[in-house]
């Protein structure tokens, strides 16, 4: 089976002043399509700078990452340009650029009339807020609000950098099955977590805690 990521022989360290920190050193994965991967490991085990390598946002000191059997070339990622994937960060700050909830929710295309978001949108409490701005949003407004444009991008490719951490356990709920649903229609969903139970979500785990790193089937 062909990966729809690829990563090569990939190695990064991070440098400050005198201090060094080895991230990755000869790292090879291959993340097949409509994979559901879990990446678990503890603080400045490299879960982030994995994801931003994969998104082409750092830039490794050797090595290669591959989407679909294209390098991925450090800068703005490609693929968001492009539609080929969707990517939920932690910095929901940067995710923003209208004046009004319908306005940002309006990029996601045709889905925003559909009954299952309508649904997601009343769970979420944004059916009431479309007319507000997003700059008088609060912080559980602005991440219902990041999560519902997430959830409208159709994308083949999912990638979420702790999600959880900000969710509270209805939106976390929410999240886990709109993944579970896009993994079952053929979507590659890479999933970051600090948190062991949400390893059963997926069919695979990279824990970047080992000393071997591999993709492991659950």
């Amino acid at each position: 089976m062909s990966c729809h990521i690829q990563v090569k022989n990939l190695a990064l360290t991070y440098r400050w002043k005198t201090y060094q920190k080895v991230i990755f050193q000869d790292l090879n994965l291959c993340i097949s399509s409509a994979s559901f991967v879990t990446i678990i490991g503890g603080n400045g085990s490299g879960k982030s700078s994995l994801v931003k390598l994969i998104l082409g946002l750092v830039k490794p000191d050797s090595g290669e990452v591959l989407l679909n059997d294209k390098i991925v070339r450090p800068g703005y990622p490609e693929a968001i340009k492009t539609n080929r994937l969707a990517y939920l960060t932690q910095q929901i700050e940067d995710l923003f650029f209208s004046e009004t909830v319908a306005e940002e929710l309006s990029y996601g295309g045709d889905g925003l009339g559909s009954p299952d978001m309508l649904d997601i949108l009343q769970t979420l409490g944004l059916d009431t807020l479309m007319n507000r701005s997003v700059d008088s949003l609060s912080g559980g407004e602005r991440q219902s609000l990041a999560l519902a444009q997430f959830m409208l991008q159709d994308a083949p490719l999912l990638i979420l950098d702790e999600p959880s951490s900000y969710l509270d356990q209805t939106k976390a709920a929410l999240l886990k099955t709109f993944l579970v649903k896009a993994h079952q229609a053929g979507k590659t969903v890479i999933h970051v977590t600090q948190f062991t139970s949400e390893l059963s979500w997926g069919t695979h785990v990279i824990d970047l805690d080992q000393s071997d790193v591999h993709l492991v089937a659950l």
